[in-house]
């Protein structure tokens, strides 16, 4: 398997290099639990926080730290409202990087808070031009509600929605090229409806070993294991994208092992570690209509962006992981609190002795967190 999948890597490295001017914020390693990159949909997300790009090495060339300074400048302007600076400032960053569409997003955002309408639908269309495609963010983006019955707008979300669908197969088509590992118990019947576990790796991973971590627990209840691979190449291993890319992938694998086995839709499980942790909370949130448990181990949180709707009573159980000497353990306290505040089944679980790993004791710890998730 391990041979098999290298061999295709630079034919997905191909795929993504393709498009690369993907609307996709990052937070700096420096900023993450673990070392790891943290993708954002976007810089400005609902009116109250702004992420640090993590600018590519071509065409800003020793201009990182003054776009970093730029876009703290701008985070600012833009949480105090002062629209006049961030306009300034925005404009900077076009000039710092001309080509990004997150940057002329963003400074279409602001030229609609200002009032000017017209300023903002010529930068989301300079944005769709540059192959902004984050469509539900866009759609609910209150930010640009003043120019959706402007006069060629709707083009724009047609080319928007273009760039979409483009990104979207293009993930299609580099995820089957590396299906997901899939373990169902020894002497499993396929036709019999059984539970199901999709785990997602970590940044940098590639959870060729996630069966021997995830596979003994999950075999003991009698579940299906199926570990997808995020399609972004890193070194030797694998990340997740946006939460856009990681929804398709993971409903793909859904899908993918649905073509093997019959499957309990009332008992599926999402899980992941540091990257995949806060992927695995995300679309848990998403879908509560998919997903009927959530263990999210040693993710990252951002209150401000990854703050939960209030549950209604149809909502996933969350069983949140993190070691006691990870140095993601107080966003991972954070978010149990939030989702338990936002009247969600939760439990927290810190393992001592742990860093920003998995348990020790693997069985018997994520034994005790699909119990907790699946009987719940």
């Amino acid at each position: 398997m391990r041979n098999e999948s290298r061999s295709l890597k630079n034919v997905i490295e191909k795929l993504w290099n393709e498009t690369r001017e993907d609307g996709v914020a990052y937070i700096l390693p420096t900023e993450c639990p673990g070392g790891e990159m943290r993708v954002l949909n976007r810089i400005v997300t609902g009116a109250v926080v702004v992420a640090t790009l993590l600018i590519p090495a071509e065409g800003v060339a020793g201009k990182s730290v003054e776009i970093q300074a730029t876009q703290r400048a701008f985070a600012d302007s833009y949480r105090q409202g002062d629209w006049t600076r961030a306009i300034d400032l925005g404009l900077e960053l076009v000039q710092l990087m001309p080509d990004h569409p997150i940057v002329q997003y963003n400074l279409a955002c602001i030229y609609a808070l200002n009032g000017d309408r017209h300023e903002a639908l010529h930068w989301l269309g300079r944005a769709a031009a540059s192959g902004f495609l984050q469509l539900a963010h866009l759609d609910a983006d209150s930010d640009l509600d003043s120019v959706r019955d402007l006069p060629g707008y709707d083009s724009v979300r047609r080319a928007i929605v273009e760039n979409h669908l483009r990104k979207r197969n293009q993930i299609l088509e580099a995820a089957k090229l590396s299906p997901p590992l899939i373990v169902a118990p020894k002497g499993h019947d396929p036709k019999s409806p059984a539970p199901l576990v999709i785990a997602l790796h970590g940044y940098g991973d590639y959870g060729e070993h996630y069966p021997d971590l995830w596979g003994p627990a999950a075999g003991k209840l009698g579940a299906i294991l199926a570990v997808p691979f995020g399609a972004r190449v890193v070194g030797e291993g694998r990340a997740w994208g946006d939460l856009d890319e990681t929804e398709t992938i993971v409903m793909l694998t859904l899908d993918q092992v649905k073509e093997k086995y019959e499957i309990d839709r009332d008992r599926i499980v999402l899980t992941g570690f540091s990257q995949g942790g806060f992927m695995a909370m995300a679309l848990g949130t998403r879908h509560p209509d998919v997903f009927s448990g959530v263990i999210p181990m040693a993710g990252g949180y951002i209150p401000d962006i990854d703050q939960p709707p209030t549950a209604d009573g149809d909502e996933p159980a969350f069983y949140f992981m993190v070691g006691a000497r990870d140095n993601a353990i107080s966003q991972v306290r954070r978010a149990a609190a939030d989702y338990d505040d936002a009247g969600y089944e939760v439990k927290l679980r810190v393992v001592q002795g742990t860093g920003h790993n998995f348990p020790r004791d693997t069985e018997r710890e994520l034994g005790k967190a699909l119990r907790f998730v699946l009987e719940n």
